[in-house]
């Protein structure tokens, strides 16, 4: 079953999401400068939440392999699956691609950044030759270089006279919804319900970084960079909800590999998902209100 679900999901981020990213990219019209800012407020969205993490590990006086755990908590958002979902479902199809932009370097932050990272709290492995493997395996991963194509045709078909098939639009509301219950599917065989009761401090601790730090701050500093003015608010709209995002799945992976505490990591994940079912009214409400 789990080999099943693995192809499933490989079968998602190859083939799957990058028909809907050429799609939306094909429609919408990129003449705005400030959009690059899309992008690096992602990663600073990013970066943000998993210094929160350590700073609230190093406050509590967690030790090293909870810290690590806090810091990928922190850091690793699911503004994939999740994100992109309640974006098109909020906003509509033109928002998956300030959505696509948003997320464009968040592979390489998680890879390049936050894995190190997680590593240094972790156990130390020998060899410098892992970094150099690490990076090559990151330019040449197949998962990143699926979406990077399809922005890149995308916004070549974007601006070719060649026009976009009506039937398009209906392509994308049906694949939309089907990837994320594809890319969520596995995520049940991997859950320790029982092991939230230990950590509820960290894993509240999350969620005051997911829900209400991070996206503030980075809806705060959009504002000031005068990006709520941008396709009727949309783009703005856009990073409200994407930057209150629970923890991604991909969290989960460097306790495992580094020997972090993985029931944090997973009770974190856990609760914070969960929670999206109070928070996503919130959001629904405030994207709404302008």
């Amino acid at each position: 079953m789990r080999k099943y679900l693995s192809l499933t999901t490989r079968f998602v981020i190859i083939g799957l999401s990058p028909i809907i990213i050429i799609g939306a990219f094909w429609h919408v019209q990129l003449e705005e400068v400030r959009l690059f800012l899309l992008p690096l407020l992602g990663v600073l969205a990013l970066v943000l939440g998993g210094v929160l993490g350590i700073g609230f590990a190093k406050w509590r006086k967690l030790d090293r392999a909870q810290t690590g755990s806090m810091f990928v908590s922190g850091s690793f958002t699911n503004i994939g699956s999740f994100g992109t979902l309640f974006c098109y479902v909020f906003l509509g199809e033109a928002s998956i691609v300030f959505a696509a932009m948003y997320r464009l370097f968040e592979e390489f932050v998680y890879y390049l950044i936050g894995f190190p990272i997680a590593k240094l709290y972790g156990e130390q492995e020998r060899g410098n030759g892992r970094r150099r493997e690490m990076i090559r395996k990151l330019v040449t991963d197949p998962f990143i270089m699926a979406s990077f194509c399809a922005i890149v045709l995308g916004g070549v078909l974007n601006f070719s006279p060649v026009a976009r098939p009506e039937f398009y639009s209906t392509v994308i509301e049906i694949l939309v919804p089907l990837t994320t219950f594809l890319l969520v599917l596995p995520i049940g065989f991997n859950m320790k319900i029982k092991a939230i009761q230990g950590y509820i401090k960290e894993c509240l601790a999350v969620s005051v970084i997911k829900f209400v730090l991070v996206p503030v701050t980075i809806t705060s500093l959009a504002v000031l960079l005068g990006m709520g003015q941008l396709y009727d608010g949309m783009v703005l709209k856009v990073i409200i909800i994407l930057s209150a995002m629970p923890p991604a799945f991909i969290s989960l992976i460097p306790p495992q590999l580094y020997k972090l505490d993985q029931d944090l990591a997973n009770s974190s994940w856990l609760l914070n998902t969960g929670l999206l079912l109070i928070v996503l009214p919130f959001l629904y409400f405030i994207v709404g209100s302008f």
